[in-house]
């Protein structure tokens, strides 16, 4: 079979290791023969075969994989031994790394996807996760499930959702909705004295503390100081390259 692309001597302004790559042939509707693409370390990181594509100035470096119908664009990055497969998009500023699993779903934004998560469509309803915003994940997520703000999915966790609702998750609540927009009702997980409950059922909320007064967050909530410490220092990409 034809390659679909090469890598071209075209390097990172940053990490001169890192290449541009060029499509060979038309790959999907958006890339056609001759367009450049994202950079990668090796050809390892992309698959030769699908739709699979790597655009705009998303890295792909380290043993990470993009396969099967995925995407990963604008300024993403995908490293370690991140697998991107089946028709999941990774895009904005977001973040793979270590042994994650993404196969459906949107991952957007600032989100972080490390250690060994896995993002899955639903087996019942074929439904998939979106996460955005600055939401980390470590756990598993299945479904229609939505992650937003802080929220941190911990290892080991599991949110397996295999009805057509919609499960909007939070760092304070979690919302549950039906699919043409009708709310069903507002969980909101116990404050202060409960946390570290909170943390156990798989998801870290922003605190409430009340001495906390002059410590928000953009959207206004009070947050404590281990999630601020936390905050600050979660998004930096690390240097891998």
């Amino acid at each position: 079979m034809t390659p679909k692309y090469e890598i071209t001597r075209i390097a990172h302004p940053k990490f001169p290791w890192m290449h541009r790559i060029r499509a060979l042939r038309n790959v999907r509707e958006d890339v056609r023969a001759g367009d450049l693409g994202g950079f990668v370390q090796s050809e390892r990181n992309l698959s030769q075969e699908g739709t699979c594509w790597i655009a705009d100035n998303a890295i792909a470096a380290e043993e990470a994989c993009v396969s099967g119908h995925s995407l990963l664009s604008d300024n993403a990055w995908a490293c370690g031994h991140a697998a991107i497969f089946d028709r999941a998009i990774v895009s904005g500023n977001a973040v793979l790394d270590g042994g994650v699993f993404v196969a459906a779903g949107r991952i957007r934004d600032h989100a972080y996807i490390g250690g060994n998560a896995e993002i899955f469509a639903s087996r019942v309803t074929g439904e998939a996760p979106v996460i955005s915003e600055n939401a980390s994940v470590y756990g598993e997520v299945r479904g229609r499930v939505e992650i937003h703000g802080r929220t941190v999915i911990l290892p080991g966790s599991k949110i397996d959702n295999p009805t057509t609702d919609i499960f909007h998750i939070y760092p304070e609540r979690i919302v549950v909705k039906k699919p043409f927009g009708k709310k069903l009702c507002v969980l909101s997980p116990p404050m202060a004295e409960e946390g570290q409950q909170n943390r156990k059922a798989g998801f870290l909320p922003a605190g409430k503390n009340a001495k906390a007064k002059n410590n928000r967050n953009p959207g206004g909530d009070l947050i404590d100081s281990e999630w601020q410490a936390f905050s600050e220092t979660r998004y930096q990409k690390r240097a891998i390259l």
